[in-house]
C-alpha cells in the first residue's frame, strides 16, 4: 500500500509539472509558480502544521492538498497495522487509559482520522487529481496557443467573400479544394519557357493533388522599441509583397538576411506576433489557418528526430500519424517507399538514424514531411551547414519532390551555381521587405541575369561567376565587403521592377482564376475534424515509438534500472523513517526493562 501511495503522489506531481509547463508561456513563469505550488502543498500537508492548527478560513486548502491526502493515508495505513493497532504497547495499556488503541491514540495527536477507509479515499483522491491535471493539460494543449499570430488582418477579395458566404457547407474546418480527377486548367508560366502550363487531366492514381499558392499585397508589421522615453514604433518587415508558386516548381525566396524566411513564415502561418495584412490564397481561395496546416508542411532548419528509430520507421510513423483513416495501410506504406526513393534513402532505409550524416538528416527531415502527402512544402535553408556536394544532393532530392507535382517554396542563402540552377522561380527582396524581382529564373538563371543586366549601371555577370552571388551583390543584400562602394547603390530596384515587363506579367496573373481569383472549378472542402487520425490512434503510435526508443537506447535502460532501485530504496527509507518517527513522538513507546515487546490486543 505504501508503494502505491508513493507512486500516485509521484504521478500527481508529474501531471502538475506537465500542466504548468503547458499553461505557462515561458520557463520564467512556470518555475516560480511550481515552487509556490510545492510550498503550499508542503505547508498544508498536515505534518508541519497539523489540521487543528490551520485557521478555519484556510482549512479548505488542507482538504484540496494531495500531499495531505498522501500523508493521511500513509500514517493511517502504518498506525492501523496489526503490529501497532494494539491496546498494550511498551507496558502501557492505551485501551484502559484512553479507550483507544495505541495507533488510534497516536493518530489523534496530529488530528488525523483513524478510520481505515481513509486509505482508500486517499488513493481515489490522488487518482482523480492525476486525471484532473492530465485533462487540464489536454485542454490547454488542444485549445490554447501562446505562439498564435496577433492582429492578423488578411483582406479578402469581395467576390471571394460573397462566394464563401453563399456556401452552406463552409465552417471553421473549411479547406480549399485541390483539383479533382477531371479536366482542369491551371494557368501559369512554365518553369523554363514562356508558355502557359496546361494540365488536361489529373491521374486518379496520383496521391498528391496540385495546389497553387498565391499572396497579394502582403504586409507584416512589428513593434520596434523606441528611444529612451519614447513609445514603440511600428516597423514594416514586408511591404506589399505579391507573388505565387505553381505545382511542380521550386520557388526561391531570397534577399537580405532574414527577409525570405520572414515571408515564408507569414505565408505558412508561423509568425507569432505582429500585424499581418494582405491575402494568402490556395487555388484562388482564401487560405484559413486549418487549410494551411492540413495541405502544407514546413521543414525546419534544425533536424530533430528520434535517433533510436530507423529511417523507414520515422517515415512510417509520420505517414500513419498524419494521413487520414480513409487512406489504406498499403497506400501509406507505398508513400513511405516513394519518399525513400525520391530522396535516395532506400538503400539505407533500415539503418538507425543515430550516426547519420548531416545531408542524410536533411533528406530525412524532408521525407518525414513528405510522408504526410502535402500539396505544398516549405523549406527553411535546406542546405545550411552543408558542403557544396551535400547541398547538391539535397536539392536534387527537392527537385524530384517538385517534379512529383508538389509546390515547393524554399528560403536559401548564397547557393552555389549548381544549386541555384535547380530553381524555377525567384522572389528577391531588398532590405526593408520590398520586391526587387519576381519571375522565372530561366535556363541557368538566364532570365534573371538578362533582367538585371538590362538596368543601366549594373555590371555584367562575369563568365563562370555564381549568378546568385552576383545578383545579391547587385542589389546590395549584404554579401559585399563592408565599406566597399557599389556602383548600383543609387539605383532604386523596387521602382525599376514596378515599371518592368516582369511586373506587367505579374499583374496579368492577378486576374487568372485558380491563382489569385476564385474559380468555379475549385470548390471548398469541409472537414469534420481537425486532425487526420483519432486520438487513440495517435496514442497507439506514440506508445509504440516510445517503447522501441526505450528498448534500443542502452542508457535509458540503465537509467530505468537506477530509477527502479531508487524507488525501492525510497520506499524502504520511508518505512524506516515512519517507524522512527512514530517511536520518537510517543513517550510511552519506549520499552521498559524486561519488556518482551508489544502486547496483545484486548
Amino acid at each position: 500500500m505504501l508503494e502505491l501511495l508513493l507512486l500516485l503522489i509521484l504521478l500527481v506531481f508529474l501531471s502538475l509539472v506537465f500542466f504548468l509547463a503547458a499553461a505557462s508561456p515561458n520557463l520564467s513563469i512556470a518555475e516560480p509558480v511550481a515552487m509556490v505550488c510545492v510550498l503550499f502543498y508542503v505547508l498544508f500537508a498536515g505534518f508541519i502544521v497539523s489540521k487543528n492548527q490551520i485557521p478555519d478560513w484556510l482549512v479548505w486548502l488542507y482538504w484540496l492538498d494531495p500531499v495531505a491526502w498522501t500523508v493521511r493515508s500513509v500514517v493511517v495505513s502504518q498506525y492501523r497495522h496489526p503490529e501497532l493497532d494494539v491496546c498494550v504497547y511498551g507496558a502501557f495499556d492505551y485501551c484502559a487509559m484512553y479507550s483507544q488503541t495505541m495507533g488510534e491514540f497516536s493518530l489523534g495527536l496530529f488530528d488525523v482520522p483513524s478510520a481505515k477507509s481513509w486509505v482508500r479515499y486517499g488513493i481515489i483522491f490522488l487518482v482523480l487529481v492525476f486525471l484532473g491535471f492530465t485533462l487540464l493539460t489536454y485542454f490547454v494543449l488542444e485549445y490554447y496557443r501562446f505562439d498564435r499570430p496577433e492582429n492578423v488582418a488578411l483582406s479578402v477579395d469581395p467576390k471571394a467573400r460573397k462566394a464563401k458566404a453563399n456556401d452552406p457547407k463552409d465552417d471553421a474546418f473549411s479547406l480549399v479544394a485541390s483539383p479533382c480527377a477531371s479536366d482542369v486548367d491551371i494557368l501559369g508560366i512554365d518553369a523554363r519557357t514562356e508558355t502557359v502550363l496546361r494540365i488536361d487531366r489529373i491521374d486518379r492514381k496520383k496521391k498528391v493533388e496540385p495546389v497553387t499558392v498565391a499572396f497579394k499585397d502582403l504586409w507584416y508589421t512589428v513593434s520596434a522599441p523606441g528611444g529612451p522615453g519614447q513609445p514603440a514604433q511600428a516597423l514594416d518587415l514586408l511591404k506589399g509583397i505579391t507573388g505565387y508558386a505553381l505545382p511542380g516548381s521550386i520557388t526561391a525566396l531570397m534577399g537580405s538576411t532574414g527577409a525570405g524566411k520572414t515571408l515564408m513564415d507569414v505565408i505558412a502561418g508561423r509568425k507569432t506576433g505582429g500585424i499581418i495584412r494582405g491575402q494568402i490564397l490556395l487555388n484562388g481561395f482564401e487560405a484559413s489557418d486549418l487549410s494551411v496546416r492540413r495541405c502544407t508542411r514546413y521543414c525546419e532548419q534544425t533536424d530533430i528526430h528520434s535517433k533510436a528509430s530507423t529511417l523507414r520507421e520515422a517515415l512510417t510513423f509520420s505517414a500513419f500519424l498524419r494521413q487520414g483513416a480513409d487512406v489504406s495501410d498499403s497506400d501509406k506504406f507505398d508513400t513511405v517507399d516513394e519518399c525513400l526513393e525520391l530522396l535516395d534513402l532506400d538503400e539505407i532505409a533500415d539503418r538507425m538514424i543515430r550516426g547519420s550524416s548531416m545531408d542524410k538528416m536533411k533528406r530525412l527531415t524532408i521525407g518525414v514531411e513528405m510522408a504526410a502527402q502535402p500539396s505544398v512544402l516549405f523549406l527553411d535553408e535546406p542546405t545550411s551547414g552543408l558542403d557544396a556536394r551535400s547541398a547538391k544532393v539535397i536539392m536534387d532530392g527537392v527537385r524530384k519532390v517538385a517534379d512529383s507535382g508538389r509546390t515547393v517554396l524554399c528560403t536559401i542563402h548564397q547557393p552555389s551555381s549548381d544549386v541555384f540552377h535547380l530553381f524555377d522561380s525567384l522572389l528577391l527582396l531588398k532590405k526593408g521587405g520590398e520586391t526587387v524581382y519576381f519571375g522565372e529564373l530561366g535556363d541557368e538563371a538566364s532570365a534573371m541575369v538578362d533582367y538585371f543586366q538590362s538596368i543601366p549601371s549594373v555590371p555584367r555577370l562575369k563568365r563562370g561567376y555564381n549568378p546568385a552571388t552576383w545578383m545579391l551583390e547587385v542589389i546590395g543584400a549584404g554579401v559585399a565587403e563592408r565599406g566597399e562602394k557599389q556602383p548600383t547603390e543609387d539605383i532604386n530596384f523596387v521602382h525599376v521592377f514596378d515599371r518592368s515587363a516582369s511586373k506587367v506579367r505579374l499583374d496579368f496573373k492577378l486576374t487568372e482564376p485558380g491563382l489569385f481569383q476564385p474559380s468555379e472549378q475549385y470548390e471548398p472542402v469541409t472537414y469534420g475534424k481537425k486532425r487526420a487520425v483519432r486520438n487513440m490512434t495517435q496514442l497507439r503510435l506514440l506508445l509504440h515509438r516510445f517503447f522501441i526508443t526505450y528498448w534500443r537506447t542502452p542508457s535509458k535502460k540503465i537509467r530505468g534500472r537506477h530509477h527502479f532501485s531508487a524507488v525501492n530504496i525510497a520506499a524502504a527509507y520511508a518505512s524506516l523513517l515512519t517507524t522512527r518517527m512514530r517511536r520518537a513522538r510517543n513517550p510511552w513507546s519506549q520499552k521498559c526493562p524486561g519488556d518482551d515487546g508489544p502486547g496483545r490486543q484486548a
